[in-house]
């Protein structure tokens, strides 16, 4: 484990086979893995009973989760079906108990004596067994080493802000390791993390007390050390079980303004409490493996551990050799290369032995996994602990970094306390919770393309190396690259209208932006072209409130880069389509700064009763005034016109009106305001 264990040893697990090494058999009590032939007579195809039952483990996120991938495949196969349960009952009893089940694998971790093992392995469903400690290469030596991975540093105290009082950002001593990654650029556009689901494995969570993360929205814990699902310290526990988990989950989850703003807090999370402090042994991979499995069964979209293993310090365990460091060997290597088949988005640590070569661990050998470096403060030098590639067959690793030095967190022991602390560890979830961000923003796009975009934008992707991979990930420029950019709908009062605004951005020039909207319950939204605000990338339409019902009204937006179109919110199953307000309300998303939202009282587009959406109507023969503004909001020209009732078309007011450039227009009479309207430069 990657953790602030006092002799901490790197533990290994054997690659998944039907026959197994015999070892001398002793009637003692020990924990066996028991390995089964198939899932029964019964394969999984839709109708199915095994269907049936396979389809009930699994929540429909992680149905979506795994559409996305490939959206004419079958989701769901053998392997992800129950262990057959006649099966289970049969080793049961020659167990004293059942500790895990791993589907994928089709195996059980069971507890009982090396006699009665002999008549489990007789069973004619069972393929082979072996002990949780053995390794099916041979047992080679190694040397168990220590590792700094931990270190507490100054601590900080800080005045306790409610969470709901978001407002911009503040960061405190926690912004430098957010700013290498870009991370204030996205939560300025309003992006903090909504609808990705994060699940942390680790040694335990202490959650609850703390201010900065005590809001965590928190959705389901699991330890499947003591069988429960209390992750916190708990009887049985070593006073320091859960401070690892705690100080790695609080750089992701933490919201406490001028001390601790984490990567993604508005994210929900899983919580898997699968390492035992006191002990090094190869049963914590197997708690990992059945973790990884029961977060994507509940439609994690990452899985952040800051775990790893090597070597082992209980009797009866066998070390792994470096070159079972492969990508496709350990355990811990296999499961999460089959979550990211399912399309999960799996990190981990690369360790903590540095600076020599060669001192990975697994699971960040493994091929599908992010392995993660740790980087100094100041960006570019990397720590001198962390671990280098590459990995046994000489595939460079790790792939990318964040700061591992430094990084604040909370204080677990302490209601209010920030600490800082050093390791791979603590780069881990930065970059679990930069995947966060990037699902957050775009839920339509499949976790191994946003993979790709992060190497692709590390500072380092063109000469990456085994120091620190694609070099330090540039979260913000990784997102433009993926597609365009759109914050969440912002909407408020100005002067008679309600103003509905999108933040865009992308590597391409935008060309427009369309918003639509609609009373809920009507069947035809109105589109209207949105305004551009050149300064803050804002994209706006003023509505009118006189015309509008009461009630909710529904929005979403087209926009156009010089590549691309994207319609947001995604078109997605089983997820809001639309952004939903009410008349008079505000809506400004956590982390936008509302001093950059076009506040200027001149209407940005408008859609009344008396105007259809290609149409503008005077509504009587007379005297007019029009009023003329620039792309900025600032007034152009203001003159008095002679006018004929009438319904005016694009066309007719560009002719009234001409322009080589996008202009707002607003037409008034005595009693006030007639119509608005936008002016885009006019081709025949």
């Amino acid at each position: 484990m990657i953790s602030h264990k006092q002799q901490p040893v790197f533990s290994a697990i054997i690659v998944i086979c039907c026959l197994c090494t015999m070892l001398e058999l002793r009637a003692d009590s020990g924990y066996w893995r028991v390995f089964f032939k198939d899932k029964g007579n019964e394969i999984v195809t839709p109708g199915s009973n095994l269907w049936f039952k396979t389809m009930a483990i699994h929540s429909q996120r992680a149905l979506d989760r795994r559409k996305k991938l490939n959206p004419k495949a079958q989701v769901i196969g053998n392997a992800d079906a129950p262990i057959n349960s006649d099966y289970l009952n049969g080793v049961s009893k020659l167990s004293d108990s059942i500790m895990l089940t791993l589907r994928w694998h089709n195996y059980a971790v069971i507890k009982t004596d090396s006699l009665r093992i002999e008549s489990i392995k007789k069973l004619p469903y069972v393929k082979g067994v072996q002990r949780t400690g053995a390794k099916y290469f041979p047992a080679q030596s190694m040397t168990i080493h220590k590792s700094a991975f931990i270190k507490q540093g100054e601590e900080y105290y800080t005045k306790v802000n409610p969470i709901d009082n978001c407002g911009v950002f503040r960061y405190g001593p926690s912004f430098n390791q957010a700013q290498l990654l870009q991370i204030p650029l996205i939560h300025q556009m309003g992006i903090t993390g909504q609808g990705a689901l994060l699940s942390f494995l680790d040694s335990g969570f202490r959650w609850r007390q703390h201010s900065a993360t005590k809001y965590t929205d928190v959705i389901a814990e699991n330890d499947f050390i003591q069988k429960d699902s209390i992750t916190a310290n708990q009887e049985g526990d070593v006073p320091s079980q859960d401070f690892h988990g705690s100080i790695c989950f609080s750089t992701v989850s933490g919201f406490q303004q001028d001390s601790l703003i984490g990567i993604s807090p508005f994210s929900s999370f899983l919580l898997a409490k699968t390492e035992d402090i006191p002990t090094e042994q190869h049963l914590e991979e197997d708690n990992y493996a059945a973790a990884v499995e029961w977060s994507e069964a509940l439609g994690a979209d990452v899985i952040s551990s800051s775990l790893g293993y090597s070597a082992f310090n209980q009797p009866l365990e066998e070390n792994y050799a470096f070159s079972d460091f492969n990508g496709k060997t350990t355990i811990t290597a296999r499961i999460v290369n089959e979550a990211v088949k399912r399309g999960i988005v799996c990190i981990t640590a690369a360790g903590n032995d540095g600076p020599r070569d060669s001192t990975l661990i697994t699971p960040s050998d493994a091929d599908s996994v992010i392995s993660v470096g740790a980087i100094a403060q100041d960006g570019i030098t990397p720590a001198n602990f962390t671990s280098r590639g590459p990995r046994a067959d000489g595939i460079i690793k790790p792939d990318i970094a964040a700061q591992g030095v430094g990084v604040i967190c909370i204080n677990p022991s302490d209601t209010l306390a920030l600490t800082a602390a050093n390791g791979t560890s603590l780069a881990t979830p930065l970059i679990a919770g930069a995947m966060g961000l990037m699902i957050s923003a775009f839920p339509e796009i499949p976790g191994y393309q946003l993979r790709k975009s992060l190497f692709e934008s590390g500072l380092n992707a063109k000469a990456k190396d085994n120091n620190l991979g694609h070099g330090l990930a540039q979260v913000h420029t990784a997102m433009l690259e993926t597609g365009i950019l759109i914050s969440p709908m912002i909407t408020y009062p100005v002067s008679q209208y309600q103003r509905i605004v999108y933040l865009i951005q992308s590597a391409f020039p935008i060309l427009n932006a369309t918003i639509y909207y609609r009373k809920k319950g009507m069947k035809d939204f109105i589109s209207l072209p949105a305004f551009k605000h050149d300064t803050t990338h804002a994209w706006a339409i003023d509505v009118l409130r006189d015309t509008l019902m009461p009630g909710e009204y529904e929005s979403y937006i087209v926009a156009n880069d010089a590549k691309r179109q994207r319609v947001y919110p995604a078109r997605l199953p089983n997820r809001d389509s639309v952004f939903v307000f009410t008349i008079n309300e505000s809506v400004i998303a956590c982390g936008i700064p509302e001093q950059i939202l076009p506040k200027h009282t001149y209407p940005m587009s408008v859609e009344q009763e008396i105007v259809s959406h290609n149409h503008s109507m005077i509504p009587r023969n007379g005297l007019y005034q029009y009023e003329i503004y620039s792309m900025d909001g600032s007034l152009i020209d203001r003159k008095e016109i002679s006018l004929q009732a009438g319904i005016y078309s694009q066309f007719q007011l560009h002719q009234l009106f001409p322009s080589d450039r996008i202009i707002g227009l607003v037409i008034k009479d005595n009693t006030g305001t007639i119509f608005t309207s936008i002016l885009p430069p006019y081709q025949n």
